[in-house]
């Protein structure tokens, strides 16, 4: 099955823990990697006194049912030395399940395609980079059409990180 996973940080040396993540997602068993987004600089969303964040997005291949990819997931980020300090603060690593394939599911652990997915720039646009036609069983909508619903100025807030001097 194809999954999307995003990768978020904005504590410590944001840059490095994206990438890192994602090598050791590569290395978990079950898991093949098959794309990587772009990093991209964003605005916090939710809190927002804190610092900008550096999200991405992987495309994988997996055989792992998955809510055993969520809690291995869940590990990574332990392993990064991630704290839930308060909803929506900083972190030194967030890993979600995005999408996967036509799968719906809705249950206390876990929720996919994710709830907030395509209300959020910073998950759509590299998304985007992966495949603007993967499509969301829960509306219909590929990701190009769920980024082209968003304002602009929500957009426009999601740089490339290689475009900041």
């Amino acid at each position: 099955m194809q999954v999307v996973i995003a990768l978020g940080s904005n504590l410590g040396p944001s840059r490095f823990t994206i990438t890192a993540a994602i090598q050791a997602i590569t290395q978990v068993t079950g898991v093949k990697l098959l794309k990587s987004a772009r990093l991209y600089c964003t605005k916090p969303w939710g809190f927002l006194a804190q610092p900008d964040f550096i999200n991405s997005a992987i495309l994988v291949e997996t055989d792992l049912e998955l809510h055993e990819l969520y809690r291995k997931l869940a590990q990574l980020e332990l392993d990064f030395g991630r704290e839930r300090l308060f909803k929506n603060g900083p972190r030194t690593l967030d890993l979600d399940l995005i999408w996967a394939e036509d799968t719906n599911i809705n249950d206390e652990v876990l929720t996919i395609p994710h709830p907030r997915a395509q209300e959020r720039a910073f998950v759509l646009v590299p998304m985007h980079d992966l495949d603007p036609n993967l499509t969301f069983p829960n509306t219909g909508h590929t990701v190009a059409q769920a980024l082209s619903l968003l304002p602009e100025s929500e957009r426009s807030d999601v740089v490339p990180l290689d475009q900041i001097v």
